[in-house]
């Protein structure tokens, strides 16, 4: 009878440990780690262009870098852009893009041309600040004052910090270009 009971408890044991184990597996294999987007652009009065990356790499200086959707870009020059025959920016709308394993930033990048003959500043708002298991850093520092063909660049990096559970982040940030005073 003692005996029985040890294999019995032995068994039973072991069927515990398998069924936990394979909830952890199917619970880790669950987890979605995805980030939308949608960039719009408010230009008034003024001759701009843009062209968009998004980038994912292993570290933080991006020097090995994997470019994640292939380079957008919209000019407006004399009035005209390439794409369209108005004088406005075309929203860019980059395909989802997510984290992998042993790639845990993302770097989105647009860098504008000011093709005015005047100085412009591009203001950044709708940017996304905190979320769980992900830092934010938005640089855009240059961007209060580009001059007469030049270029500034807007960049914001997400680096993934915990991936215990499923992050879905929605990056929609909206650009309202204008002179500079």
């Amino acid at each position: 009878m003692k005996k029985k009971f040890k294999l019995l408890a032995t068994i039973g044991s072991l069927c515990l440990a398998i069924s936990l184990m394979a909830i952890g597996v199917y619970a880790a294999a669950s987890v979605s780690l995805n980030v939308t987007s949608n960039v719009t652009f408010n230009a008034e009065s003024v001759f701009v262009g843009y062209k968009g990356k998004i980038e994912r790499a292993t570290t933080g200086d991006f020097s090995s870098a994997e470019e994640l959707v292939e380079e957008h870009d919209d000019w407006v020059t004399n009035g005209s852009t390439t794409s369209t025959s108005s004088a406005t920016l075309t929203a860019w709308t980059p395909a989802e893009v997510s984290f992998e394993e042993g790639k845990q930033f993302i770097r989105y990048t647009i860098t504008f041309q000011n093709n005015s003959g005047f100085d412009i500043k591009v203001v950044s708002s709708n940017v996304p600040t905190s979320q769980d298991g992900v830092t934010i850093t938005e640089n855009n520092t240059s961007l209060s004052s580009i001059e007469p063909d030049g270029t500034a660049a807007w960049t914001l990096t997400l680096e993934l910090t915990d991936v215990s559970g499923s992050i879905n982040l929605d990056v929609n940030p909206t650009f309202t270009i204008s002179a500079a005073v």
